[in-house]
């Protein structure tokens, strides 16, 4: 027996040696790798995002064909399926670094985990909660293209989107040195938009915002500048116009109609 020590130190001991081993073996290293590199564009069960919902996915596609655009969807130009994903949600997966052995890691889990047939005896996984949608506000509005545009610094001080990105909106100008966002929230909605400022996988956008990633605030401001903007492009009211609009309205109407009654008696 160890000097020192009492019969129940040693076994408080040997019991937290144990719980660690144990929390060692239950860890999955294909979620994990998941989490850290997918789940910002992609949920297993949760719906579209940045891209597909991957449910079912190991079912749908073969392994390879699963590695390689995994590993190197960069030299997947030429493959029908990956040209259909982009048109689909308007941008390209980018390449993430992803060994060989990692993700086969991830496409075990994806298997094992909802992404194809469940494990023998596996408990299924429960239903992923509804999304929350964002209530947009002029407020909102406002921050989120200050944000876009520069005028106000992320807190982190990433790059604003407009330094690189061109944007068609009312009073805004970008860059044209990368993808035109104009039509992204369209094509991938409010989660998938979500998920992409979240995450910043692109690989200039990764090496710009390694050590400036955006806060959640910052996040949800955007998104709803975003959601404005193709509200106005569907010919709903754009919340910058308004509360200007609709009081010039209201006293239009109210000009008119005391006009009338003044003509009527």
């Amino acid at each position: 027996m160890m000097k020192g020590m009492s019969r129940a130190a040693i076994s408080t001991v040997c019991l937290l040696l144990m719980l660690s081993l144990a929390a060692l073996a239950y860890a999955d290293p294909g979620k994990d790798l998941f989490d850290k590199q997918c789940s910002g564009c992609h949920t297993v069960g949760g719906g579209d995002g940045g891209g597909p919902d991957l449910k079912g996915v190991t079912d749908r596609r073969a392994e390879e064909w699963l590695e390689s655009i995994i590993i190197e969807p960069d030299k997947m130009a030429k493959d029908q399926a990956r040209v259909d994903l982009i048109k689909k949600y308007g941008y390209e997966m980018p390449n993430l670094g992803i060994s060989h052995d990692d993700a086969l890691k991830i496409i075990a889990w994806l298997r094992s985990s909802g992404g194809g047939g469940a494990a023998a005896g596996a408990q299924p996984a429960a239903a992923p909660a509804k999304p929350v949608e964002t209530v947009v506000t002029p407020q909102l509005v406002a921050q989120g293209r200050a944000l876009f545009t520069g005028s106000s610094p992320f807190a982190n001080g990433g790059a604003p989107c407009a330094a690189c990105h061109p944007f068609r909106a009312p009073g805004v100008s970008g860059g044209n040195m990368a993808t035109d966002l104009s039509d992204h929230y369209e094509g991938m909605g409010e989660q998938g938009l979500r998920g992409v400022l979240k995450s910043l996988k692109f690989p200039v956008m990764k090496k710009m915002y390694a050590d400036r990633p955006l806060t959640e605030q910052e996040i949800t401001a955007v998104v709803a500048f975003s959601k404005d903007a193709a509200a106005q492009k569907r010919g709903g009211w754009s919340f910058d116009i308004f509360p200007i609009a609709g009081a010039g309205f209201f006293i239009f109407c109210l000009a008119v109609l005391i006009l009338y009654k003044r003509r009527t008696r």
